[in-house]
């Protein structure tokens, strides 16, 4: 082929390359000529003007083909002006769909990708491939995230009603929300996810749990020191508990509130790793209010009876109220059980069986108030222990001392006590007797004749010839009681060294000195007081053998003015919870 000849071909070549939306190289490369040796350079120039090409002459190719240059040929650019470089094309834009890296997968963190696993979907339950599993919750929404964008649908459920009525429903985004957020209520669905780029499927299970509840309801009332067991339905480990106040009460992780200080405080109850699974709960705590007055300068029969009955309907369980017997003017002799009445160790107290001593009636009545308040902190304690509280023995005689002889309701009683006088220091009870002087233990029987009633002096005809002591003794005879704590006045002074000897002896003096620990006491040493002399602790110690000391409150005369109830009080609060929660 001559020069002329390839100039032809090599034009044509050109126009078809543009033509068919190719490009001319920005730099000068040569094509192996048809007879070169594949060096690569410009094309020759000649004197000779150029021909015009013949615009209807064309290359011999088959219809509808572009000719296609040699091999390893590049065609070179014409028509450039010299010494100047060729502009770079525009880039031609390819539509062509985005090149997918990897598999389409779910990208969630925690997510399980396995076989089965559905429980609770009974429509479109996928079947032999293996799904991705999330748990979440009722109150939360989900976020899916592809590998690869992707379009979302709610697939299947518990029920086809139950798809149909959009319970759960997912964005276009792939947010996940469950509308079924009722009281135990869960939701289990099953996301079908299609690939944009290549309408791969994956689908996602997901299991809705509960929404957290409290069995306390959204608001607590509690007194001060006083403890309360919230009822959650989620495992304590899978909970958070945050409190706002830790003044006001603290509450332990596995739910147990302590009220602290009156006022208000909030705490929230939240599942761990969710959004918005959490209950709040308003705590109020107030302080207190007392049963049994410290203030009442007068405590009688009907205020301790009052008293007695809002202690047993407050601590229901806890507590226990009966009578003993009944008194010569037919009132109650009442008893209070602290602890459980099938206890294996029994202990009691006893007050006022000296009518003008009735000040330690207010005081162990508070007392026992004050323990059942702590009840749950010592409830181990009274699983095996029951203490039995006779905080009025003689309560005839209590009314004579407060107010006069016109508190005898039996008229031959009140006269022939009228005829005694001296109704503010009695300490007999209605019939005159002195009660610690009427047991059958060393029982003292005057031997005049005319021997009369008197406001302290006269022991009765016979041992144990008064109601109130029958009943101490077959109270007595019925609990057996470990130990007997009497409350007497006045002096701060225990009485306990007996004329007994050996183990028994050894006991009364470990617990004196116990109880003179407390209340630094003075133990009275053995004389004739302590010989039997028809007195209760007499009777227990010499007849019963149980361990039994007397303990003489306040340092002036009886009655005890109330002046007295707080310095007695607050000198006897540590033996009293020693020897009930103790001894």
């Amino acid at each position: 082929m001559g020069k002329q000849g390839f100039r032809k071909v090599l034009v044509l070549f050109l126009i078809l390359s543009f033509a068919a939306g190719g490009g001319i190289s920005d730099s000068r490369t040569a094509v192996a000529a048809e007879a070169g040796e594949g060096e690569i350079s410009a094309p020759e120039q000649t004197e000779q003007p150029q021909e015009p090409l013949p615009p209807e002459e064309t290359p011999d190719v088959p219809d509808g083909a572009a000719p296609s240059p040699a091999p390893d040929q590049t065609p070179l650019p014409t028509g450039q002006p010299p010494g100047e470089e060729p502009e770079p094309p525009e880039p031609t834009v390819v539509p062509t769909q985005k090149p997918v890296n990897g598999k389409f997968v779910l990208t969630n963190k925690g997510a399980d990708y396995s076989r089965g696993g559905q429980t609770g979907i009974h429509y479109r339950k996928v079947k032999g491939k293996k799904i991705y599993h999330i748990k979440s919750y009722t109150t939360d929404k989900v976020q899916l995230s592809m590998s690869q964008p992707a379009s979302f649908s709610i697939y299947g459920g518990g029920s086809r009603k139950e798809v149909n009525k959009k319970l759960a429903v997912v964005s276009s985004k792939g947010i996940v929300t469950c509308r079924r957020r009722g009281k135990g209520e869960k939701l289990y669905t099953v996301v079908k996810a299609v690939c944009k780029a290549t309408g791969e499927v994956q689908y996602i299970y997901i299991y809705f749990q509960k929404k957290i509840t409290c069995s306390n309801g959204k608001g607590i009332h509690l007194y001060e020191k006083h403890t309360e067991q919230l009822g959650f339905d989620y495992d304590y480990r899978k909970v958070s508990i945050s409190v706002s106040n830790r003044k006001k009460l603290k509450v332990s992780r596995k739910g147990r509130i302590e009220a602290l200080k009156h006022g208000t405080a909030y705490i929230t109850l939240k599942v761990k790793g969710s959004q918005k699974n959490e209950v709040k709960i308003k705590v109020i705590v107030q302080k207190e209010p007392w049963i049994v007055s410290s203030r009442d300068k007068v405590y009688d029969y009907e205020d301790m009876t009052g008293d007695l009955r809002g202690l047993i309907k407050k601590y229901p369980g806890w507590t226990g109220l009966h009578s003993i017997g009944e008194s010569c003017d037919d009132r109650q002799i009442w008893c209070l059980r602290i602890g459980s009445r099938s206890a294996s160790r029994k202990l009691v107290i006893d007050a006022a069986i000296h009518a003008r001593e009735w000040k330690n009636t207010q005081i162990i009545m508070r007392q026992a108030e004050e323990i059942l308040r702590d009840y749950r902190e010592h409830k181990k304690r009274f699983a095996n222990t029951c203490i039995y509280i006779l905080p009025m023995v003689n309560p005839d005689g209590v009314s004579i001392s407060q107010y006069g002889f016109d508190a005898i309701r039996d008229k031959k009683l009140r006269k022939k006590c009228e005829k005694a006088g001296h109704a503010k220091v009695w300490k007999a009870n209605a019939r005159g007797v002195n009660l610690n002087n009427n047991f059958p233990a060393g029982f003292i029987k005057k031997k005049k004749k005319k021997a009369k009633l008197h406001y302290m002096n006269y022991f009765g005809r016979k041992a144990g010839s008064e109601r109130e002591t029958k009943a101490l003794m077959k109270f007595i005879n019925e609990t057996e009681p470990k130990a007997v704590l009497n409350l007497h006045s006045m002096g701060n002074v225990l009485y306990w060294d007996f004329n007994v000897e050996g183990e028994l002896h050894d006991s009364l003096r470990e617990f004196a000195e116990k109880v003179s620990s407390f209340n630094k006491y003075a133990l009275m040493p053995k004389s004739g007081s302590t010989d039997a002399a028809g007195g209760f602790a007499d009777w227990l110690v010499y007849e019963k053998g149980i361990v039994s000391i007397t303990v003489e409150t306040g340092s002036v005369r009886c009655p005890l003015p109330h002046s007295q109830f707080k310095p007695v009080y607050k000198r006897n609060n540590e033996m009293f919870w020693w020897f009930m929660a103790e001894y």
